[in-house]
């Protein structure tokens, strides 16, 4: 029977092991993993026995956003509803709430798994990649740094 979990009690080499099966989150330094983990508002976790299985976590202002992300199920358990699972239940505790949205990252050809669950794509969204930062970001000769 899997369980599934709430709570940032984990094992980061459990988790590690479990992240490093997919590639979009292989090779992710241990330290940061728990530095994650630690930062995140809500963090779900499926389990068969003894084996962590699955991941998600949410990070979210408490009012008007959420963000999810490492959507993680082992490749042996994909396609078996644990993804869908762990999702409703981190979406769970925002619905109702008011929330603008909730909003995610998929990996290469996920998207229509997301779409099943009533997620859209938003024509808006961008993101700075870390190899892109600026050292600083211009102001306006107006602007004081």
């Amino acid at each position: 029977m899997i369980d599934i979990r709430i709570g940032k009690a984990l094992a980061i080499q459990d988790v590690k092991a479990l992240w490093d099966k997919i590639p979009f989150a292989r090779g992710r330094n241990p330290e940061s993993i728990r530095l994650a983990i630690e930062e995140t508002d809500l963090c779900v976790h499926a389990w068969d026995g003894s084996r962590l299985i699955a991941t998600a976590r949410v990070l979210t202002d408490g009012a008007y956003y959420a963000t999810l992300w490492d959507v993680i199920v082992d490749p042996e358990y994909q396609g078996c509803g644990i993804g869908r699972a762990v999702v409703h239940r981190a979406v769970e505790p925002f619905i109702g709430r008011n929330f603008s949205f909730i909003a995610l990252f998929s990996a290469e050809g996920k998207g229509p798994f997301y779409e099943q669950l009533g997620f859209t794509h938003h024509p808006r969204g961008m993101i700075l990649q870390e190899d892109r930062f600026p050292e600083k970001i211009p102001l306006p000769n107006a602007i004081k740094d």
